[in-house]
């Protein structure tokens, strides 16, 4: 279920081990919302092992750093590699995409014969050998497996484990695409950029080849709760979230006059005990929800793709593999969501001492990439070696 980035790595990933499957999405029109997207070495890894990476070369941008800047002056606090060095470190690069652009290559290698539109799934029922999804329509269709990868407020989880609240973070991202050439006398870099300031951070890079830049500006509040990323907002309010910042920031934001800027609210979930029962898991938003600021979101749901598909390959009891898979995810999804939701804390402390040490913690940082944990992951290996029970 879902035809999200997610859902159709997974039907890519089940193709390239010998699985069909079909995908199941509730939208009327398949299309991906939002704007840019990082995508680390673990997720691009995957992506290259499918044979996406010419699609890729197209339509990407490869950051030369990753910079962590001063909200008022825009000084540097720490810049650390992302360009050849990461590439050559970790075996995959470090990518900035549109997220359209990458959806669409993703439908076409899939083909539309694999994914069925106006679907929106109204119950799950176990039978026998079989799992029968009924949807909103009145239709329904029997699988030997069914996996919900249909987001933040999955149908497929509610339907396993009931309506589940998701936590406001009392935050929200306003969101500008901003064509290159209005702001080509900023002499931008090639890198991925986060100023972080009192409670609020803003980030931007390059994406479509370096037609646009991306720019994402979290400030906090009590009010705006929509969570639609194609929700509009007022730029006046944009600029006073961040009024008194560096001309950057204020310069990206107002190129945005005449077009429309993008506002919604940041949700996440506690870490899932448990992510399925009999023949139905979840991936993705669907099971570990997580707030931008470890810029991991879709990465995760790619590589529950790859360890899925990868154990699927290997057994004949499909129920014990998701069981296995499960096991193989659930600790380093709880991880970066717990560590997304510690970066919001440090993004955005206060001027003051906790501020100075955390400024200077950048600072001493070592060589090594402090993301380097993330980046080093194998998930197309780790869904491949050997399931033990």
């Amino acid at each position: 279920m879902g035809a999200g980035i997610g859902g159709l790595v997974l039907a890519l990933a089940l193709r390239d081990v010998g699985l069909e499957s079909d995908v199941y999405e509730a939208a009327t029109e398949l299309r991906e919302v939002g704007a840019g997207l990082q995508m680390s070495p673990n997720a691009s890894r995957v992506l290259r092992h499918l044979g996406l990476q010419e699609d890729l070369d197209r339509i990407a941008v490869r950051p030369l750093t990753g910079d962590l800047r001063r909200w008022q002056d825009g000084s540097i606090l720490t810049s650390q590699p992302l360009g050849d060095e990461v590439a050559q470190q970790f075996g995959a690069p470090y990518l900035h995409l549109h997220r359209n652009d990458l959806h669409t290559v993703l439908r076409k290698r899939l083909g539309p014969e694999r994914v069925s539109l106006g679907r929106r799934c109204s119950g799950i029922i176990e039978s026998g050998s079989s799992v029968r999804l009924a949807f909103e329509d009145g239709s329904t269709v029997d699988a030997d497996v069914v996996i919900g990868a249909d987001g933040i407020h999955s149908a497929v989880r509610t339907a396993l484990q009931g309506p589940q609240s998701a936590r406001f973070s009392r935050a929200a991202a306003w969101r500008g695409l901003v064509p290159a050439e209005l702001v080509a006398d900023l002499n931008l870099a090639v890198c991925s950029t986060a100023t972080l300031g009192p409670g609020a951070h803003f980030v931007h890079y390059f994406v479509s080849a370096g037609r646009f830049v991306n720019w994402v500006g979290v400030a906090p509040t009590d009010t705006w709760t929509d969570e639609s990323w194609s929700a509009p907002g007022k730029l006046d309010e944009a600029l006073a979230d961040f009024e008194g910042w560096n001309p950057m920031v204020i310069r990206l934001i107002e190129a945005m006059s005449g077009s429309t800027v993008y506002r919604w609210a940041m949700y996440d979930r506690d870490p899932l005990p448990v992510w399925g029962e009999g023949a139905v898991t979840l991936l993705g938003d669907a099971c570990h929800p997580m707030l931008p600021y470890m810029a991991q979101g879709a990465a995760q749901a790619i590589e529950d793709a790859a360890v899925l598909a990868g154990v699927l390959a290997q057994v004949d009891d499909l129920t014990a593999g998701l069981r296995h898979y499960e096991r193989l995810r659930r600790e380093r999804t709880a991880k970066v969501q717990l560590a997304a939701r510690a970066n919001e804390q440090t993004f955005h402390l206060p001027d003051g001492p906790e501020q100075r040490a955390r400024d200077q913690r950048f600072a001493d940082a070592p060589a090594t990439h402090r993301n380097a944990w993330l980046f080093d992951y194998d998930a197309v290996a780790v869904g491949r070696a050997p399931v033990t029970r």
